[in-house]
Formats: structure tokens, sequence, C-alpha cells
């Protein structure tokens, strides 16, 4: 069944964190959501595979990654709940994605069709005002942050800088995910970890 209607203060919660958004507006979002709720080790998402739906994670966790042509693993991100989860550039490009998108938590997703979305913030000016703002904070200025901190902060310096921003996260994802995250070995975080502790 799809009880769409019960997360409907829940996506206007989102989408009014970026821009103000009408009811009318959600209402139209809602049309073309349905609710899902998948497994740990579900497969949002393969390489391969043009990405055609959008998540907004109410719940849970998932995990993008790549891997190389040795077959090691790259983690580009880690979604928690609030997150907006898909692959914008594949969408965009209606090209095959470049990463997986892996459920690694009992997951609640309100997902919708991508096309479908596009053709609202057409008819929505509020809807495109917050795509755009969506766009500004996640791909210009937390992507220019996330850049400057690889090269001003050291790793045990951007480690506290996740787990503050992301409590007991530790405790829900497996510390490789966060370690390929941050750009360092399961060995280095490791070091890290027990430093810190040992200046508690």
């Amino acid at each position: 069944m799809n009880d769409i209607e019960a997360y409907r203060q829940f996506v206007k919660t989102i989408l009014n964190r970026y821009s103000p958004v009408s009811d009318d507006s959600v209402s139209s979002l809602l049309s073309i959501s349905r609710v899902n709720k998948f497994q740990k080790g579900h497969m949002l998402l393969e390489v391969g595979k043009v990405s055609k739906t959008t998540h907004i994670l109410c719940d849970g966790a998932v995990v993008s990654y790549y891997i190389n042509k040795e077959g090691d693993l790259y983690h580009k991100n880690i979604f928690l709940k609030d997150d907006f989860v898909g692959s914008t550039v594949s969408a965009l490009k209606r090209e095959p994605s470049y990463f997986t998108l892996e459920v690694i938590e009992h997951a609640t997703l309100i997902s919708f069709d991508y096309d479908k979305f596009r053709q609202l913030i057409g008819e929505h000016i509020d809807l495109k005002n917050f795509y755009i703002a969506y766009l500004e904070k996640n791909w210009v200025i937390d992507k220019e942050k996330r850049e400057i901190d690889i090269v001003l902060k050291d790793a045990g310096e951007r480690y506290i800088d996740f787990i503050t921003a992301h409590p007991k996260i530790e405790e829900r994802v497996p510390l490789y995910y966060i370690a390929s995250h941050l750009g360092i070995t399961s060995t280095q975080l490791s070091r890290i970890r027990k430093k810190i502790q040992k200046n508690i």
C-alpha cells in the first residue's frame, strides 16, 4: 500500500529547508511519488544503469560507491535521513551511472520519477526555486567546502567534523565506509580513533 499521504509533512519540511514550497506544489510532488521500504543489501541503482528515480531518505542509510578496474571500492557518499538520494548526472544526461547506490541499513524512501519531477518544476515556480536552492547548496557550497577541507584539514579534523555532524554514525555505518568517504584507509581511521580515545 502506498501510504504517501502519511509523509506529507515530512516531505514539505524537507523542501522548505531549501526554499518555501506551497501545499499545492507538495501535493503535485506526492502525486508522482510512492513509499518504498528496502532491506539491507538492496541495490537502488547499479553501475551501468540509467538513473530514472530520485529518492528522499526517511530513515535508514544508503551508500554510493565506485569500483575501479582493480576491483577496489571507493565510497562516494553516505546518505542518511532527510537526504536526497540518486544520480543527478545520470538522470540529467540519461546516461549509465558510474556508481552504485546500496542500502546498508533498512530504509524507507519517498521515490519519484525524475522526468516527471522535471515537468513539475516547469509548472511550479516554487518547486523550481527549491531545486535551484538544493543544487546550489549541495553541488556548489557543500562540494566546495569538502574540497577545501581535504586540502586544508588533516584526516583527524575531517573525521571529527563528520562524527559531529552525524552523531552515533559509527554505530550504524561500517567504519570502512566512513574511512573511504573521508578519503583515508581503514588503518588510518583506526589510528585516528585510538588517538582521540586516548585524549578523552
